[in-house]
């Protein structure tokens, strides 16, 4: 969706949300990353946009599965075969688009965090381009089935929002398991839910330099948990600690990095439907039955608390959600 961000009609929320962080010189792959001032988003349409659209401006989203959306057999077909032929475009532009970003980066030039969605997202999906593309021109009647039993097979660009909540759907019965495992863990080291329900019950665990809150010391049973619970990748239980270690410290200093965009950028009001929902995803933050007000609010209450009390070490609040599951810790002074 990333290249077609100029087209996309954003319109407004009903409530917004505050002012996140502020801009900072970060550090993603041993490269630097600085955000842009500039308001850069890779939203596409929410829910509250739709219903206010012409016919013209609904067709140009897309996407025929967003929320809202009444379609007959032959209007989802076509609906389909432009949104996956878009989602091609979309992925031969990035190819222009991650050299030049790379570039950018090596540079230490700011970008935005469309860009660097960009920049981490592309090398996957230019494996999956040709196959997909020779897909949709061959057997277009199959793309649907194969994207819902094979989402790994679909680039990002061509994943419905349908697709990506039955896959959520899924993984979240997974993480339900994993919370309680998460619960064992904590008062094997000796905490309780109780140093994760509010800002300055966590802070100060933090402080008593308990060693789950290292990801240098933490053990191989945790990091096999945390590894599934943030849907890294299978076989977490044959691969060696030294993969494990470094998936999981890659996947937080990701998440890291996108926070202080995120929160730079103030994108948290702004960002479309699909977008938010795969940040949580990422987080680990339950989405597949969560309203969009609700996940906006849980996102914005993950990056705040980053920004606020966590900039350098994103391990914390992991476990906070491991350990909460559907609920965010209570911020002090929060104004939502």
């Amino acid at each position: 969706m990333l290249a077609r961000v100029a087209a996309t009609r954003l319109g407004m929320l009903d409530h917004r949300l505050p002012t996140l962080g502020s801009r900072a010189l970060l550090r993603f792959a041993n490269m630097p990353v600085k955000p842009r001032s500039l308001f850069h988003t890779s939203a596409v349409t929410r829910t509250t946009d739709w219903q206010n659209m012409t016919a013209t401006e609904q067709a140009a989203t897309f996407d025929p599965t967003l929320p809202g959306r009444v379609l007959g057999p032959w209007q989802k077909f076509t609906g389909f075969m432009s949104f996956y032929k878009e989602g091609i475009k979309a992925l031969w532009a990035n190819r222009t688009q991650y050299r030049s970003i790379k570039q950018q980066i090596r540079n230490d030039e700011e970008i935005s965090r469309a860009e660097f969605q960009i920049y981490t997202r592309y090398p996957n999906d230019r494996l999956r381009m040709i196959p997909f593309a020779v897909l949709v021109v061959l057997a277009p009647e199959l793309i649907y089935l194969i994207v819902l039993l094979m989402p790994g097979f679909c680039p990002s660009t061509c994943m419905t929002y349908r697709a990506m909540t039955k896959g959520a759907r899924r993984h979240d019965k997974l993480k339900q398991k994993l919370h309680l495992q998460a619960l064992d863990r904590i008062r094997n080291a000796g905490l309780s839910t109780s140093d994760f329900v509010d800002e300055a019950a966590l802070t100060k665990a933090v402080q008593a330099g308990n060693s789950v809150f290292s990801l240098d010391q933490m053990s191989r049973t945790n990091l096999a948990l945390m590894y599934r619970f943030f849907g890294i990748g299978p076989l977490s239980m044959v691969l060696p600690t030294s993969w494990l270690r470094t998936s999981v410290q890659r996947r937080l200093e990701y998440i890291r990095t996108d926070d202080a965009l995120l929160g730079s950028e103030q994108l948290i009001s702004g960002l479309g439907l699909v977008e938010l929902f795969r940040a949580c995803q990422e987080r680990g933050i339950p989405a597949a039955d969560l309203p969009e007000y609700q996940l906006r609010l849980a996102l914005y209450n993950w990056v705040r608390l980053s920004q606020r009390q966590m900039p350098d070490n994103a391990v914390p609040i992991a476990w906070s959600r491991l350990v909460l599951l559907n609920r965010s810790v209570k911020l002090a002074n929060s104004p939502v």
